[in-house]
């Protein structure tokens, strides 16, 4: 059976964050914080200059003239989608991973990841809720404990993991939960800290399967995205599914649940306006 233990370091072995977006995190996080402090942060970030800057004159802003400053950049695209846009930079070549046991191909868990991080783009249009800027990067991210836990689940263990959800009617959270005693959320969760990342994210990633724990508007948005984005990878792939939000969660965040059929259509639009951005096709 899986230790624990080395379960735990294997998710504080991974790659570290560049210290730019760490730094960039942790300053967005912040409520008193300027958008002069992300530029001057960013002028010293070569790669990530010219990355914001491409994304910013690119088709999908629709901007009618063109910018050539980090400032202007800043300004269009805004301090939440350039987190996390750094972030993805940083995450991108773990996230690509295959992880056979949980279905995912080569890419696969990036394409979610992505989906999910757009979904969030898109849903303060349908909430009276603010929604805190590390959101964005919260549900980039959510699935991240699925690349350490997905080393350590061999067939023999998923074979128990499947059986405990059949048996005891459970999800695939609560199955790893009864036979591992711990699950990829909370894994997830550790990644962030060590990470350095604000704790909301870290939080909003350990919970968000349940969100009615922290009762933290992070958790909620990074709930949502996570069921929209299931709805995106199944238009994707021509299937349909039903998107189903707890209610109390589109309470808490002011979403309408009569609204959800044209946020999932706003946020696959928006998907294949972006995916580019994070080279997600």
């Amino acid at each position: 059976m899986i230790n624990i233990d080395e379960l735990i370091q294997q998710a504080n072995d991974l790659a570290p964050l560049p210290a730019s977006t760490v730094r960039l995190a942790q300053l967005v996080s912040s409520p008193d914080y300027h958008m002069d402090d992300v530029v001057a942060l960013i002028d010293f970030d070569q790669a990530l200059t010219v990355k914001l800057l491409r994304a910013a004159n690119s088709a999908a802003e629709a901007g009618k003239t063109k910018v050539g400053t980090v400032g202007e950049a800043v300004l269009r695209l805004g301090a939440a989608r350039i987190l996390s846009m750094a972030v993805a930079t940083g995450a991108k070549p773990l996230l690509q991973k295959q992880i056979p046991a949980y279905g995912l191909d080569e890419g696969g868990l990036w394409r979610h990841s992505v989906a999910a991080a757009v979904a969030a783009e898109v849903l303060p249009g349908f909430c009276r809720q603010d929604i805190p800027p590390e959101s964005f990067t919260a549900a980039l991210l959510h699935d991240v404990g699925k690349l350490v836990m997905g080393r350590f689940i061999d067939p023999k263990i998923l074979g128990y993991i499947q059986q405990a959800q059949e048996v005891e009617k459970i999800g695939r959270l609560e199955a790893e939960m009864l036979i591992l005693k711990v699950h990829h959320a909370e894994l997830g969760g550790l990644i962030a800290r060590h990470w350095q990342l604000p704790e909301r994210v870290a939080q909003a990633i350990g919970y968000h399967h349940q969100p009615e724990v922290p009762h933290e508007v992070v958790c909620d948005v990074t709930y949502v995205a996570n069921q929209i984005a299931k709805s995106i990878e199944a238009g994707l792939e021509g299937r349909t599914v039903e998107t189903v939000i707890d209610p109390e969660v589109s309470t808490r965040l002011g979403l309408s649940l009569e609204k959800l059929p044209e946020l999932c259509s706003t946020a696959a639009t928006r998907y294949q306006q972006v995916s580019q951005r994070y080279n997600a096709t």
